[in-house]
């Protein structure tokens, strides 16, 4: 249920004022999940990243798979942390990560 001030069209985005169906929203997009994914390779020198930015192009919703060695010996919230970390820049205008961080050796083994 949608607050009474907030416009019905699912391509509303309250962050945003990128629209559905636009250029702009399709770069906008890529741009974050790009960046998302690019720091995180670089930080955590990971050697796989998925991120897709679910929050139709205002990045405030962002799913990320990040596929490191680093993470070896580490708990799920060391993960996590070290994760939040990599992108403490992005992070102000993320508003919410779904996050899944596996070691090389679990993602091989998930497959």
């Amino acid at each position: 249920s949608r607050l009474p001030f907030l416009p019905s069209s699912p391509s509303f985005c309250p962050f945003s004022d990128i629209q559905v169906g636009r250029p702009e929203q399709d770069r906008a997009r890529a741009g974050m999940a790009e960046a998302v994914a690019t720091k995180l390779k670089e930080k955590l020198e990971a050697k796989h990243v998925e991120a897709v930015d679910l929050s139709d192009g205002c990045g405030a919703k962002i799913d990320v798979l990040v596929v490191s060695d680093k993470f070896e010996g580490m708990k799920l919230l060391e993960r996590q942390r070290a994760v939040h970390e990599a992108l403490e820049e992005e992070m102000k205008s993320i508003h919410a990560i779904t996050m899944k961080c596996k070691t090389v050796k679990q993602w091989e083994d998930a497959k």
